[in-house]
């Protein structure tokens, strides 16, 4: 066999198990977006699913954000994470700002990174043969913010339109737009007469200052339009349920 198709069928073969290594992590999210200066700070949870077959296990590395670091601060447990197969592990993040720091948003990244975990174990001779195979370490970056942002104020959802459909029920469609300096995840929530409850979606994120984001809702269980009565965003920041802006039809 010639060299340069034995290098292609090694580029093949790494190609192939960082698909498999790839697939095996995946993280719920990858938004934290939390304010990190009140007294209780900034609190968030990372679901991180195993896909594969076998046990997997990251040492989980917070490392300095790209700008304006905060990663001195941060706290992340457990810091080494174990997942059984087809199984999710929970990651908890938690920052806390020092007194003083200038109004804006903050970055860090966490590391998670592989840890080789023994596969095959010799009885007679008490040593360990087999491990998984490569190191895998996907970094994300993270933000979180100091200061007062005014959502109900910032947040922008024009442009409006409530329609019909056969199949899809009502959907509604505009234009989000995000006039704080601070970037948000959050959902919507759709409300019929008297608060009656018909489902929520989930949106999306929207950084700061950012304009004229399409968006459409479907909601399937809503048969009428004239039904539906307003629409609630919110978001999940630290453990509780914030409502950030209200919508009426």
């Amino acid at each position: 066999m010639g060299s340069l198709k034995r290098k292609k069928l090694i580029l093949i073969g790494i190609f192939l198990l960082s698909s498999i290594l790839s697939y095996s992590f995946k993280l719920s999210n990858t938004v934290f977006n939390q304010r990190i200066d009140t007294e209780e700070g900034g609190y968030r949870e990372f679901y991180v699913e195993n896909q594969s077959l076998g046990k997997q296990r990251y040492r989980v590395n917070v490392l300095k954000g790209s700008v304006a670091d905060i990663s001195d601060s941060v706290e992340v447990y457990p810091k080494i994470l174990t997942i059984e197969p087809k199984s999710v592990g929970i990651l908890k993040v938690f920052v806390k700002a020092p007194k003083g720091l200038e109004k804006r948003e903050y970055n860090f990244k966490l590391q998670f990174q592989s840890i080789n975990i023994p596969t095959l174990v010799q009885a007679k001779k008490g040593k360990i043969s087999g491990t998984s195979n490569v190191s895998l370490s996907p970094v994300i970056q993270l933000k979180g913010y100091v200061g007062e942002a005014n959502f109900e104020k910032n947040i922008r959802f024009e442009d409006i339109k409530v329609t019909k459909h056969k199949e899809k029920g009502v959907v509604v469609t505009g234009i989000l737009s995000n006039d704080s300096y601070i970037g948000i995840e959050f959902g919507a929530e759709a409300y019929g007469k008297n608060g009656y409850f018909y489902g929520a979606k989930y949106v999306g994120e929207l950084g700061g200052n950012g304009k004229n984001k399409k968006i459409t809702l479907n909601f399937p269980q809503i048969k009428d339009e004239k039904a539906l009565k307003k629409i609630l965003f919110y978001r999940t920041p630290s453990r509780t349920r914030e409502v950030i802006k209200t919508i009426k039809l």
